[in-house]
């Protein structure tokens, strides 16, 4: 089979998204919900980032634009 060599990565994967998902649950549950959206939003510029410095993937008009609103979504949600 082809899934027998990456099971253990699978699986790690697998185990930490349910993780990071069950912590967003808990999160909102103790807090307001705005500021843990707005948290989980910016999530997406750390994944974003990685892949450039870590994978070498580009960072293009799109994801910089993209960057920008949610920079901009956790800033108007953050101000009082």
């Amino acid at each position: 089979m082809q899934i027998r060599p990456h099971r253990v990565l699978g699986l790690t994967g697998g185990t930490s998204s349910l993780l990071a998902y069950s912590l967003v649950l808990w999160a909102q549950t103790r807090g307001a919900p705005a500021p843990v959206a707005a948290l989980r939003g910016s999530s997406g510029v750390l994944a974003a980032l990685t892949g450039v410095l870590r994978f070498h993937e580009p960072f293009g008009r799109f994801r910089v634009l993209s960057a920008i609103l949610v920079a901009t979504g956790v800033v108007v949600v953050s101000v009082p």
